[in-house]
């Protein structure tokens, strides 16, 4: 594709210089738009106006937010220079589990540099954790491998990118050594030579300036129809529903192992050492975790069956945005049912935001779901939310979702429910009320 690519961002943020690092490694020829983000430009906001943050990629006019997918996207679109992504299936899911999972855990990174005394110690210890997880987990060094994916970096190496350079640097701040060659060996060579690609060695911020300390930005093609399925799960997590969803709307036969999460089995934990949790699917003695790295790992190993995802990867981009919009809403939902008074308020005052952000962009129009007339990823994604919102609803005594108020949220809700698949696979609503009012309960008795 020959049109204009435009990265906006900042040249400090990590988040800005994992897309730098992809489109260096393949070669693209781009123009990079310095944010002052005290100072936003009409162009950001206009094409990111949901999180109104860098990165943001522009290519042919056609924006992409949020880093990893920005890297997908890159990946998909100038799949003839150096791959990001493997080819098999699994060990895409495999890439995709560990870049999420330094997504999701380096809010620890940002509270070691933000706060102090026992707060910062809780948090040096959480990062700590993180990184003996990665170090014992994430097969870095198997087989004399360079870097997470092989010999060459590939999309893991440039979601990790912060512990090659930004860690360093909150290392000097906070005056603590998290790495050290002795007690996490395969991290600390992996740093070493990732710092010494060009790429990279030639695209870092430079450590010395003043700013870095002020604005720094912390994060974080097998066939197999044939092999066994299992999907590890229990019947009240809302995650597994998804997983669900698109195995019976790809028409995939597996075997559903229930969980009893008080008590987990020794294959969970087997298959899942990370986090530990449901849902786990099993495909040929592989086994994937996270909800909607499972639904992206079904959809590229039966991609002939119901497509979940569009084959133009400027719309599977917008998909992957809403899909991680849908994760963002889980906590603050969370929040609002276990609290009360201006916590709560507070809580429902976000929702709400969110909800309004998804009935202005998301969601709208002549479509019926959010990728058109058939249910997609996205859909998948806020699917959890549309049974267990208004079991909330129902314990909080406040509604957050009515027709006249979210209008294209309302009739998207209504039709999602009617749809075959979701309706005859729905938790069973008193079930699903009793275990949300007992965290209720238990969280608002708590001290």
């Amino acid at each position: 594709m020959d049109e204009q690519v435009k990265l906006f961002g900042i040249w400090s943020s990590p988040y800005s210089c994992r897309v730098v690092w992809a489109l260096k490694l393949k070669g693209i020829n781009y123009e990079f738009v310095d944010e002052d983000l005290r100072n936003k430009s009409d162009l950001l906001l206009q094409y990111n106006p949901v999180h109104k943050k860098i990165p943001v990629l522009a290519h042919g006019g056609k924006p992409i937010a949020e880093s990893m997918i920005i890297i997908e996207y890159i990946d998909e679109t100038w799949p003839e220079n150096h791959p990001l992504l493997p080819k098999d299936p699994y060990e895409r899911s495999v890439a995709r589990f560990w870049t999420n999972f330094v997504d999701v855990k380096s809010s620890a990174l940002r509270t070691c540099l933000f706060t102090a005394g026992e707060e910062q110690e809780k948090a040096i210890r959480e990062t700590m954790e993180i990184l003996r997880t990665i170090e014992e987990h994430a097969r870095l060094g198997d087989e004399n491998k360079k870097f997470f994916g092989g010999d060459t970096i590939g999309m893991t190496d440039l979601a990790c990118g912060v512990l090659g350079h930004w860690l360093g640097v909150i290392e000097e701040v906070i005056e603590v050594k998290m790495i050290k060659a002795h007690t996490f060996p395969r991290l600390h060579a992996w740093i070493e030579r990732f710092k010494e690609v060009p790429v990279i060695k030639d695209n870092l911020p430079n450590r010395d300036k003043p700013l870095l300390m002020s604005i720094i930005v912390i994060v974080s093609s097998l066939t197999m129809d044939e092999e066994e399925v299992k999907l590890f799960g229990n019947v009240l997590s809302t995650y597994c529903y998804r997983v669900v969803w698109a195995l019976e709307l790809k028409g995939v036969k597996y075997e559903y192992i229930k969980e009893d999460l008080r008590n987990k089995s020794d294959l969970l934990l087997h298959y899942n050492p990370v986090h530990k949790k449901v849902p786990v699917l099993v495909h040929g003695g592989n086994s994937v975790s996270e909800s909607m790295v499972i639904v992206e790992y079904i959809e590229e190993a039966w991609p002939e069956k119901y497509p979940l995802l569009p084959k133009d990867p400027y719309e599977r981009s917008v998909a992957r945005f809403w899909a991680k919009f849908a994760e963002n809403l889980d906590p603050t939902i969370l929040r609002f049912i276990c609290s009360l008074g201006e916590e709560q308020e507070k809580a429902m005052k976000e929702i709400l935001e969110m909800l309004r952000s998804i009935e202005e962009h998301g969601i709208g129009g002549k479509k019926k779901f959010f990728g058109g007339d058939a249910i997609g990823f996205a859909d998948l994604a806020f699917g959890r939310l549309v049974h267990m919102t208004e079991v909330i609803e129902e314990i909080v005594g406040v509604k957050l979702v009515e027709a006249h108020t979210f209008p294209s949220l309302y009739g998207w809700i209504e039709r999602f429910k009617e749809v075959p698949v979701i309706k005859e696979n729905l938790p069973n609503r008193d079930r699903l009320a009793a275990y949300f009012k007992r965290r209720r309960e238990v969280a608002l008795a708590s001290p």
